[in-house]
């Protein structure tokens, strides 16, 4: 027969805000028995110790948390083990090794933040901003030794909205994770025969965002540069140089124009925004950071540079 849902025991793995919906969800649903998460860090001149976001919430619902600090450590698994997990749910967290997910009775279900097998890797929603994909999804699957290449238990498509950048999708695909939690716990106990294998030769991938991939070049045409700022806003920012100095770009837009400005020219300054030339086209910026300073509208950041309208950025 059937298991009730709060007969199944659930060990949560996350640490980002990312998670949090999905911990919720679990902690609603079944019999949450540990949440694990990466220990607090001491941060800043106060070392004042910052708690990951899934530990917040876990304090605040009284769970009980186990600080992964090494995942290959005997004693580590013994704590799980004695927990006797039906499943681990994982939402961005570490790699499992394998001596972990060996643990739980059914296995370990990760929730992953593309159409897989599409942008298997670490940042699936930003590559699908910067290939400027006109939608995207989530995937439950059960882990495999091998990254991101399970089974497939569901999937659900969102539409990608020409407003939206990093930080409006994650949210919206955080929440649609969570939403498949419970479903797909049950679709694993009750038809499991139903798991979809992956086609690897379908598969794309997602590497890790590196210094050099936040850079601008303004020889781009202006989508390509303008989808570069929405995969990289609220955080961490893509970034030219103005003066030397550096200048992240959180909020712009594409504007067509076919003038002969010299590329990377700040050739229009109204009161509200500016204009700079790209390889093609231009675009159109309403906020920007300065080097040293908070984030700022355009508008504020205008009043405050003086030879702004003579700018090159580079």
């Amino acid at each position: 027969q059937a298991m009730s849902n709060k007969d199944i025991n659930i060990i949560f793995f996350g640490n980002t805000d990312f998670s949090n919906p999905t911990l919720l969800a679990c902690y609603e649903s079944f019999n949450l028995k540990a949440v694990v998460t990466n220990k607090s860090k001491k941060m800043g001149r106060g070392q004042k110790i910052l708690d990951t976001p899934v530990m917040t919430l876990a304090k605040e619902k009284n769970l009980k948390i186990i600080e992964g600090i090494d995942l290959n450590d005997s004693s580590f698994a013994k704590q799980l083990k004695d927990l006797k997990p039906d499943f681990f749910v994982v939402v961005a967290y570490k790699i499992l090794p394998k001596s972990l997910l060996d643990i739980p009775k059914y296995g370990s279900i990760n929730i992953h933040s593309s159409l897989l097998p599409k942008y298997r890797g670490a940042a699936p929603i930003q590559h699908a901003l910067l290939n400027q994909d006109d939608s995207t999804g989530i995937s439950t699957f059960l882990i495999e030794p091998k990254v991101d290449t399970g089974k497939i238990i569901d999937q659900f498509e969102i539409e990608i909205l020409e407003d939206d950048n990093y930080g409006s999708l994650s949210k919206k695909l955080s929440d649609a994770g969570a939403n498949l939690i419970d479903s797909s716990i049950n679709k694993c106990l009750n038809h499991s025969s139903e798991l979809i294998k992956q086609d690897n030769n379908k598969a794309t991938l997602a590497p890790k965002i590196s210094k050099d991939d936040l850079k601008i070049n303004w020889n781009d045409d202006s989508g390509i540069i303008l989808a570069k700022i929405k995969a990289f806003s609220p955080t961490p920012g893509a970034f030219t140089t103005i003066n030397n100095k550096r200048l992240k770009i959180f909020k712009a837009q594409s504007i067509n124009n076919d003038n002969d400005n010299q590329i990377g020219s700040v050739y229009n300054v109204d009161k509200n925004f500016f204009d700079v030339q790209c390889g093609h086209n231009a675009l159109r910026l309403f906020c920007v950071q300065l080097e040293g300073k908070k984030a700022m509208d355009s508008k504020d950041f205008i009043v405050g540079y003086q030879d702004l309208a003579s700018s090159i950025l580079k």
